[in-house]
């Protein structure tokens, strides 16, 4: 009972603090995303370091940050598309850093270090992109996007621990069933009707197909990032979250969505 008051009251602290960012100002969700990039980039490290040696935090970092930036000052209008030039000598920071270093298996670190800020800070910079695309910030798709994030993964919990039998991945997360992934599913279509009837942003047709996305490449973050603790051996990506783990457990699915879902309303919203 204690672990589920503090899942809950964690789980409210953190949609809150999600959702009062977008509806503040776009700096606000920005340096949100900025936050959940340094977090995230360095709770992968740490699950990498298990299992594969000290990476080059510093050039991951570094390359992540610098993007997630360009890209807000960019969609602000402060600057143009330019200077993403910038990004290109930082690339080959970790090879150089290899070539002096030394060591066995420069390439693997190389490429593990190149990995972090792709699988973290590109698709957070695509999902601030998300709230740009009509050359204005627009908090209701966000605050959609979050929602049916959310919905995907109530209905997917409270379903597969009621009726759920038919194991969905068992290889990589034994608790997963069919049955809680068609729940998820529905719970994040229901989301979507309701989003497109408060919000009139976009048409059914689109909010319906970004349900669908979400659940399905929700559902795939969710089983890549369990597929990367259990091969480096960690219950968890860290403890920042009480109740829930690391910022990566709490994002693993907006993480795989939020490109898709850009794409979605670039080509039909």
């Amino acid at each position: 009972m204690n672990n589920f008051l503090q899942r809950t009251l964690t789980g409210i602290l953190f949609v809150g603090a999600v959702a009062a960012s977008i509806l503040l100002h776009p700096i606000a969700f920005f340096l949100v995303c900025l936050l959940v990039a340094v977090l995230g980039i360095v709770e992968l490290s740490r699950l990498l370091k298990l299992k594969y040696g000290q990476l080059n935090v510093f050039a991951a970092l570094l390359l992540g940050l610098s993007f997630q930036i360009l890209v807000f000052l960019d969609t602000q209008g402060y600057i143009d598309r330019t200077w993403y030039v910038v990004l290109m000598p930082m690339i080959w920071i970790p090879f150089v850093y290899e070539l002096f270093k030394g060591g066995e298996n420069p390439f693997q670190r190389i490429a593990l270090t190149l990995m972090m800020p792709v699988y973290i800070s590109l698709p957070l910079s695509f999902l601030f992109l998300t709230g740009c695309i009509n050359g204005y910030f627009q908090p209701a798709i966000l605050l959609g996007f979050f929602v049916m994030v959310w919905s995907n993964d109530s209905g997917a919990y409270l379903v597969g621990v009621s009726i759920g039998k038919h194991k969905l991945f068992e290889r990589i997360s034994p608790k997963k069933t069919w049955e809680g992934f068609i729940g998820g599913v529905i719970f994040t279509i229901i989301a979507a009707v309701i989003i497109f009837k408060i919000t009139e942003v976009a048409s059914l047709g689109v909010w319906v197909g970004a349900a669908l996305v979400v659940s399905v490449f929700g559902t795939i973050g969710d089983l890549v990032e369990s597929m990367l603790k259990r091969n480096v051996g960690s219950k968890d990506s860290g403890a920042i979250l009480p109740g829930h783990g690391g910022v990566l457990d709490r994002f693993d699915a907006a993480l795989f969505a939020a490109p898709m879902i850009f794409a979605l309303f670039v080509l039909f919203g």
